[in-house]
């Protein structure tokens, strides 16, 4: 299903099901993203998109024909894996119009992972309500799991 969202600061945000051919923007997105944030990385490669979101269902922003970032969402347990919004279009409604939408099509409370080290997204998802139900400094790098407590009546 699209929707189309009219407070996006940029013009009209459309979230819509990816498509086959959104496949290379969106490795772009996220091997981009990735390079310019996350520092822990050793060699992020472009085909990490279609290896990393295998069998999820991914949700496409698109603002005037642009696609401008993504979410993918793994339904059987209702795990956020990805979240990613360009650069030059973070902190304008994009990313918590993509967590709605996962939020409006988790069957559970959502949950997601994020690196101790990403203190952005960090801030983001607890100020969208995610409360922090783990830290694990066994992992390399250490994260933090959240459990979103809006949805907690869909367990």
């Amino acid at each position: 299903m699209i929707q189309k969202i009219t407070n996006s600061q940029n013009g009209f945000l459309i979230l819509r099901p990816m498509q086959p051919e959104d496949t290379d923007i969106l490795s772009h997105i996220y091997l981009d993203t990735r390079v310019a944030n996350f520092f822990w990385l050793e060699s992020p490669a472009l085909s990490d998109f279609s290896a990393d979101s295998s069998g999820e269902l991914v949700q496409v922003a698109v603002i005037d024909g642009e696609i401008v970032g993504f979410a993918s969402l793994s339904t059987w347990d209702s795990f956020l894996h990805l979240l990613f919004v360009k650069d030059n279009f973070q902190k304008k409604g994009i990313g918590a119009a993509l967590l709605k939408w996962a939020r409006q099509t988790a069957k559970k409370p959502l949950e997601l992972k994020v690196v101790t080290y990403n203190t952005r997204a960090r801030h983001f998802y607890e100020r969208e309500g995610f409360k922090n139900i783990a830290h694990s400094n066994t992992n390399n790098p250490a994260n933090v799991t959240y459990r979103d407590d809006r949805n907690s009546q869909k367990i």
